[in-house]
């Protein structure tokens, strides 16, 4: 079975550190084939009852964490707007690897909103995964090749009912 619950491309909404004023929107350049993955890691405690041949397991469920990875095969154009007097900014085409630059630069700093698919109603707030480096491979001086995104929800929830959105 094949599900799509989104066509649109993903965008991420970066804020200062106090992690309420808006500073840049940036719109990613659209993954490449199955280069997207939304997962719900789910969260909780399993507890051990008993020992021998008389145990059971006890699982206290606390919700699922969400994570998006983004996978470009090279890295092309994204457009950025800039938050100022109140209101967005033009939207200026940017290199991708520049949007990952400053995703990773000011994500690390507070947590920003990321919009998985703009023609779906879900987002989430989220962190870059510590354990992921911005690796940034050129082609020849050319071009950067091989551009993940890995986001992570900084809180866990439920899973969205995609027909409904």
């Amino acid at each position: 079975m094949y599900i799509v619950y989104g066509l649109a491309q993903t965008r991420i909404t970066l804020y200062a550190a106090d992690g309420v004023t808006p500073l840049y929107r940036i719109t990613l350049q659209k993954e490449t084939r199955e280069g997207l993955i939304l997962s719900y890691k789910p969260e909780g405690v399993t507890h051990q009852l008993g020992s021998g041949a008389n145990w059971a397991q006890n699982r206290t469920h606390r919700g699922f964490r969400a994570q998006l990875e983004v996978k470009w095969d090279f890295g092309l154009n994204s457009s950025v707007e800039t938050w100022a007097s109140g209101a967005w900014g033009p939207s200026v085409v940017i290199l991708t690897p520049t949007a990952l630059s400053l995703i990773f630069t000011w994500a690390f700093q507070a947590p920003c909103l990321v919009e998985p698919h703009l023609d779906k109603a879900y987002s989430f707030s989220a962190q870059p995964d510590p354990s992921k480096a911005l690796e940034l491979k050129d082609v020849k001086g050319v071009a950067h090749s091989g551009l993940d995104l890995v986001l992570v929800a900084t809180t866990v929830g439920s899973i969205p009912d995609w027909s409904s959105l």
